[in-house]
């Protein structure tokens, strides 16, 4: 049987569309998060309270061996993504790399001001108090970051205005009051 020149070139195509499909979706699980945020190893628990001091990370995504000990509220960057395993590298400090389940890392944060208002300043301008952001750098006591609403309200603000929980309290620290929930 004879194949046509045209029908080759659309099969030969099918061929390498299909193939490019499967190794971008295997390598994309893999690759660094597209976005350049970065996040925050977060040693609390679903209630917001803080359960460790410090995040273990580990050799590989099997958790064979444990490599570091990462601060709770240590900004970092994703390097690799295995399932609900991320690989990352620490983005303030000492660079520690290691792997870590993905329920100690938070993508979306919030700036939060100077009590009593709790409000701080964004681009220019006065926020609501706890807006909801995400981190896209760090230098120097500062971070870059972005609205998550509105990816045009972008600027640099101190680093110490960035945190987990949105503000609570007269202080705005964000800590939950005590708790007398138990697992």
């Amino acid at each position: 049987m004879r194949l046509r020149a045209g029908g080759t070139t659309v099969a030969v195509a099918a061929v390498v569309l299909l193939t490019a499909g499967c190794s971008e979706q295997e390598q994309g699980a893999r690759d660094e998060r597209p976005d350049g945020r970065l996040v925050l190893v977060s040693g609390r628990d679903d209630h917001g309270e803080r359960k460790l001091e410090a995040v273990s990370l580990y050799d590989t995504p099997a958790q064979d061996r444990v490599v570091g000990r990462v601060a709770d509220g240590t900004l970092a960057r994703v390097r690799h993504i295995d399932g609900q395993m991320l690989e990352v590298v620490t983005a303030e400090g000492e660079p520690v790399t290691g792997w870590v389940d993905d329920f100690y890392l938070r993508g979306a944060l919030h700036l939060v001001g100077q009590a009593p208002s709790c409000r701080a300043r964004l681009g220019g301008s006065l926020q609501e108090a706890g807006l909801q952001v995400v981190v896209m750098g760090v230098r120097n006591g500062e971070v870059l970051v972005q609205s998550a609403a509105d990816a045009g309200l972008r600027g640099w603000a101190a680093r110490d205005l960035v945190q987990e929980l949105p503000p609570r309290g007269q202080d705005c620290s964000g800590e939950p009051a005590e708790s007398k929930h138990s697992h």
